[in-house]
């Protein structure tokens, strides 16, 4: 009788992280003047259905979807809404599912992307980018995480004195 609360309960979960990905839609990245409008964009070239084109770094890949990094900014596109991608090396880089990353609740869409530190339930998540800074998120502000390209739900809060 134990396991149907628990059952319930990751039921609650699986289903949140359902409808964030069916309603969460590429955010794009802040618009930034080039320093030399005549230079052809460097990057991976993400092509979406409508034959837009974005031309940026696939950082990394999950099992929903591709982290996207332009001028500093980091941005989650989940797979079924690309088209293609020309990558700039020719092919797909290995490695890109060997990060972690968390996708922390609100409207800005934050992403965090790296190596994952820290997962105990009731804890701080912390996260070390590729760059070495350490970012500490609470429980209760990440939507979805990932480690090694597969998708985990969030942590729970435990209860103050538990």
């Amino acid at each position: 009788m134990r396991a149907l609360p628990a059952l319930k309960s990751l039921g609650v979960v699986v289903a949140l992280g359902v409808l964030w990905l069916a309603l969460a839609a590429f955010r794009p990245f802040t618009p930034m003047p080039s320093v030399c409008p005549a230079c052809a964009e460097k990057g991976d070239k993400v092509v979406f259905p409508d034959g837009k084109m974005l031309v940026a770094d696939v950082v990394a890949k999950n099992q929903d979807g591709y982290i996207l990094q332009k001028f500093g900014e980091v941005r989650f596109v989940q797979t079924k809404e690309i088209a293609k991608i020309e990558w700039q090396s020719g092919a797909e880089p290995r490695g890109l599912d060997g990060f972690d990353q968390i996708l922390v609740k609100g409207d800005d869409q934050k992403v965090l992307h790296g190596t994952l530190i820290q997962a105990e339930p009731g804890k701080p998540m912390a996260m070390r980018s590729p760059k070495g800074n350490v970012f500490t998120v609470m429980p209760a502000q990440v939507l979805l995480y990932y480690q090694h390209g597969t998708r985990k739900a969030a942590l729970k809060e435990t209860p103050a004195g538990t």
